[in-house]
C-alpha cells in the first residue's frame, strides 16, 4: 500500500444511464485540456479525504495522508507518468476544490448525484459504492428509520443525505465539519447516533473499541455509486478519457478488490459485480462492456 500518502446498488441503472447521457451530450469542443498541463507540470494534484480512516486519513502527528483512495490516486499518477501530490479535504470542501482549480481530480468518497453533475464531471464507470446507515450504541435499540424523529443525530457537513433524512424521518441532524468530531460526539453521548456511509461504518466496527458498544442496526438506504470527479469543462476531454480507461482496467484486472483487501475494508458486492461484468465477454469474443465508455455501454457496466 502506498502512503502519501455493501452491497450492490439495485435499481441504479436507469439513473446512471440518465447521468451518463448528460456527460456524453457535453460539447466535445468545450472541454479543457488539463492533461497536457499535468504532464507539463510533472505532477497530478489529487483531492482526497483526510478524515475518513481506510479511505483517506491524515495522521495528526506526521501529517501524512493514507488510504485506499490515496493508493488509487498514486495508481492514476503512475498511469499518466507523473508524480502525485495529495490535498486533504473534508466533505464540504470537495466541490470547491475542483471548481477553483485547487486540485485536478477528486478521489474522495464522492457519491454520484444529479446535483453534483451540475457542478462537475463524474468520470464513468463508477469505482465504488455505498449506502447510508447508522453507527449507534446498542442500547439505543434503533431498528426503523422512523425512530429518528426528533432524535439528535451526528453527521458531516456536505453529505447529500442530510436533508432527505431530516425531511423524511424527522431527524435532528447535527452536521460537523470533520468525521473525527462527529464520531467523538457520538462516542461522548452528545448524539444518539452517527449517520454515515455503511462501508465506513462496517470498517469502524472491525475495531473492538467500537464493536463492543456500537452497531450498524438499520437497513441501508440511499445506495449510491461513487465517482472520480474532474472539472465540468473537462467532460469528454483527454483527462476524462485517461481516468475512465484507468477505472475500467482497475475493475477488469481486480485492482480495486486487491486494494480493498489490503486496507482490510469489508468486501463489497459492488466491486465483485463490476469485476465480473467488466471481465465478461460476448459470444463473439469481444468485451461485453467494450473498451471505453460510450452511449452504447450497457447500464450494468457503469
Amino acid at each position: 500500500m502506498s502512503r502519501a500518502k455493501i452491497s450492490a446498488v439495485p435499481g441504479r441503472c436507469l439513473a446512471t444511464v440518465a447521468l451518463l447521457a448528460m456527460t456524453l451530450l457535453a460539447s466535445p469542443f468545450s472541454h479543457a485540456n488539463s492533461l497536457n498541463d499535468i504532464k507539463a507540470r510533472g505532477k497530478l494534484i489529487a483531492g482526497v479525504k483526510k478524515d475518513v480512516p481506510l479511505w483517506g486519513y491524515q495522521d495528526p502527528r506526521s501529517g501524512e495522508i493514507s488510504g485506499m483512495e490515496v493508493d488509487l490516486a498514486q495508481s492514476l499518477a503512475d498511469r499518466i507518468g507523473v508524480k502525485l501530490e495529495v490535498v486533504g479535504l473534508r466533505s464540504v470542501e470537495r466541490i470547491d476544490a475542483i471548481q477553483s482549480g485547487r486540485v485536478d481530480v477528486l478521489i474522495a468518497t464522492l457519491s454520484d448525484t444529479p446535483e453534483r453533475r451540475e457542478q462537475l464531471t463524474a468520470v464513468m464507470p463508477h469505482y465504488y459504492s455505498s449506502g447510508v446507515n447508522l453507527l449507534a450504541r446498542k442500547e439505543e435499540n434503533f431498528r426503523e428509520w422512523m425512530q429518528l424523529k426528533n432524535r439528535k443525530i451526528c453527521g458531516r457537513r456536505g453529505s447529500f443525505y442530510n436533508r432527505p433524512v431530516t425531511v423524511k424521518y424527522g431527524a435532528d441532524i447535527v452536521a460537523f465539519h470533520s468525521l473525527d468530531w462527529a464520531t467523538q460526539a457520538v462516542r461522548d453521548g452528545r448524539c444518539s447516533a452517527l449517520i454515515y456511509d455503511d462501508t465506513a461504518i462496517a470498517a469502524l466496527l472491525l475495531k473492538p473499541e467500537w464493536s463492543q458498544t456500537f452497531e450498524m442496526p438499520m437497513t441501508t438506504i440511499f445506495a449510491t455509486p461513487w465517482s472520480i470527479a474532474i472539472a465540468k469543462a473537462e467532460a469528454g476531454g483527454p483527462l476524462d478519457k485517461v481516468i475512465s480507461s484507468a477505472i475500467i482496467t482497475w475493475h477488469r484486472e481486480g485492482h480495486l478488490i486487491r486494494i480493498e483487501q489490503q486496507w482490510k475494508i469489508p468486501a463489497t458486492a459492488f466491486l465483485r459485480n463490476m469485476r465480473a461484468v467488466w471481465s465478461k465477454k460476448s459470444p463473439d469474443g469481444k468485451w461485453f462492456c467494450g473498451s471505453e465508455i460510450t452511449a452504447a455501454t450497457p447500464p450494468e457496466c457503469l
